[in-house]
């Protein structure tokens, strides 16, 4: 069973189910970026009352179409995951008719609309700044991360240090993505639609480490090279203050547990 299929089997179990006031795709396929290995998401437009009711029937109406090997409920959010016998993915967000906030015409395609929510959308989002708040947050996350290189090195945590740089690169795709400041750059499972060539091809630069002291220590300033510059570019467009002291402080850290012939060069 390919994806379309599932959702036109979906779609028709719905067809008449009164609970069920409108029936999207959103993501990959809302937004028309799909392709074979993407998941299908599904945002159904619910009451508040019948919400629950129709959470528990999800799984169900999903079994009368293909065996369920993986069903969850995430805590925060009224969103159910599922994954079938032949690793089709699928996810089900509900919501309420008066949780339209953020929705707009692009990133949807109708499948049941019986109140005419589509069409009360607006086609595309807004133009917005970046968010200044989650640039700092990148930084100050980035530096914290940093500093505690030498608390692995000197308990002698090879595979944390390791860990470590798994933690900076991430921090430093956040920060590139942020720098793209799409109105919605989607899942992480399609980096490449996300940032040009450019900005993968340094991504793609930085080794990634072994598991040993040496390689872990290159490969966190390594990261540290690449992700100081170009995050005081982007608080100099932001006309944000750069964290001097903590950034300070942390270079005099790593400088005075470091081994030769490794230094804080960024």
């Amino acid at each position: 069973m390919n994806q379309q299929t599932l959702i036109d089997r979906v779609s028709a179990a719905l067809a008449d189910d009164q609970r069920i006031r409108g029936l999207f795709l959103s993501g990959s396929f809302g937004r028309g970026t799909a392709d074979a290995f993407s998941d299908v998401d599904f945002w159904a437009v619910v009451a508040k009352p019948d919400q629950e009711a129709v959470a528990a029937d999800w799984r169900k109406l999903l079994e009368t179409i293909a065996p369920i090997v993986y069903f969850n409920r995430l805590p925060w959010a009224l969103v159910l995951n599922a994954i079938t016998d032949e690793w089709l993915r699928c996810d089900l967000d509900i919501g309420a008719p008066d949780q339209l906030a953020g929705r707009t015409q692009d990133r949807l395609k109708p499948l049941i609309d019986r109140d005419g929510v589509y069409a009360s959308l607006p086609a595309v989002p807004p133009a917005r700044d970046i968010d200044a708040g989650r640039a700092q947050a990148i930084v100050n996350e980035f530096i914290r991360v940093l500093g505690l290189l030498p608390v692995a090195l000197g308990r002698g945590e090879t595979e944390l240090m390791v860990t470590g740089t798994g933690l900076l690169r991430r921090s430093l795709t956040d920060l590139l993505i942020l720098e793209v400041n799409l109105p919605d750059p989607g899942g992480m499972l399609h980096l490449s639609r996300v940032l040009d060539a450019g900005r993968m091809a340094i991504l793609a630069a930085i080794p990634l480490p072994t598991l040993s002291v040496e390689s872990a220590v290159e490969v966190n300033l390594a990261l540290a090279r690449v992700f100081v510059p170009r995050a005081r570019m982007l608080y100099a467009q932001l006309d944000l203050a750069w964290p001097e002291a903590f950034e300070t402080a942390t270079r005099l850290h790593l400088a005075q547990a470091l081994p030769a012939p490794y230094r804080p060069d960024w």
